[in-house]
């Protein structure tokens, strides 16, 4: 069994500046949508990268991030 957490579909044109396509958590009543399948259930996997500001934080460094 595999826990899935679920994500909005992608929108119809990737974003400009890196050709990459947004998604968002979906979310019901202030909770994360998840469900629990079968792995023979699950086609495919996703890397998902996330939104940085422009500047990232100075106390980040290769050892805690």
């Amino acid at each position: 069994l595999a826990y899935v957490k679920w994500f909005s579909p992608f929108n119809s044109h990737p974003e400009l500046h890196h050709l990459l396509y947004r998604v968002r958590r979906s979310i019901k009543n202030g909770a994360r949508l998840a469900i629990i399948v079968p792995v023979d259930n699950i086609w495919w996997s996703v890397h998902l990268l996330p939104k940085f500001r422009p500047i990232a934080p100075q106390e980040w460094t290769s050892s805690n991030v």
